[in-house]
């Protein structure tokens, strides 16, 4: 089977965990938490996710001068992938998530965006992969600046919120969203005619064209610990499939088993399956 390359364009962060038996409510304080720091940011997840299962990835990413992003990029170097496009911003500290997961797996999560938010079109160096992935914590500015003109296939994981997907739409092959996203860009997805993934969490996902349903289809069942970079992975699965010559069905069931053996683990890159696991449990 041919490599698939991919450029993921995106963030990076230091996740710092705090792990309790249920969410604080707004002003209550719960203690006897447990925490760790673990790497993260949704476009070096997918990065990672997407080498894991196969495809030669490249990051085009931005983080700050400073002890943050040497733990960030652990996983990433040590599972090869290409970080010769990473840019180093030395007036801002490297992107930091604070998360709060409770014992059911929910979460809630604060986004120091640092070097994310600085992250410019005169950041890009070229691409030459094939496929570019991408999502919403860098700037629309730098995202549209790296698809207006490329020509090989680009999905967007449309998280989290923000104004300008109109502007990303013609130049997108896939848009993935979960139930809440869909429902804050159903009206600009009115004029989208490409492919459209819709997570909806242990529920499953659908794939969508032009309005028709081409699959859906359920996650495995498991034991949630962790929700948190579920979405991310499922994006690069449901790419690296689709790029594979997957049918759409068979790459949306690809793509909601390695979503759900994420959500098995604590954390989001650690937490990220192999390709042997996710044909495991196919």
């Amino acid at each position: 089977m041919t490599t698939i390359k991919i450029c993921a364009l995106g963030s990076v962060n230091l996740d710092m965990i705090i792990q309790t038996k249920t969410l604080p409510r707004a002003g209550e304080t719960i203690a006897q938490g447990a925490f760790q720091s673990l790497p993260g940011g949704k476009g070096a997840n997918v990065a990672l996710a997407a080498q894991r299962l196969g495809a030669k990835v490249e990051l085009r990413a931005a983080v700050g001068a400073d002890d943050y992003a040497d733990q960030a990029l652990q996983f990433l170097k040590e599972g090869g992938v290409d970080l010769s496009g990473l840019v180093k911003i030395k007036d801002s500290h490297t992107g930091l998530a604070f998360i709060n997961v409770a014992e059911d797996g929910e979460n809630q999560i604060a986004v120091a965006s640092g070097a994310n938010d600085k992250f410019k079109p005169s950041h890009l160096s070229p691409i030459t992969a094939g496929v570019i992935i991408t999502q919403f914590e860098i700037p629309v500015e730098t995202i549209e600046a790296a698809i207006k003109d490329f020509d090989g296939f680009v999905a967007i994981n449309a998280s989290p919120v923000v104004e300008g997907l109109e502007k990303l739409l013609p130049h997108a092959s896939l848009i993935i969203v979960n139930e809440g996203e869909y429902g804050a860009y159903e009206s600009a997805l009115k004029a989208y005619d490409g492919l459209l993934a819709i997570t909806l969490g242990a529920k499953g996902a659908k794939l969508m064209k032009g309005g028709k349903t081409l699959a859906e289809a359920q996650p495995p069942k498991v034991e949630v610990v962790d929700t948190t970079g579920a979405g991310d992975s499922f994006a690069a699965g449901l790419t690296v499939a689709l790029m594979e010559g997957q049918s759409p069905q068979h790459a949306l069931q690809f793509a909601c088993n390695v979503g759900a053996l994420t959500a098995t683990k604590l954390g989001t890159q650690v937490a990220t399956p192999s390709r042997a696991d996710v044909e495991a449990s196919l």
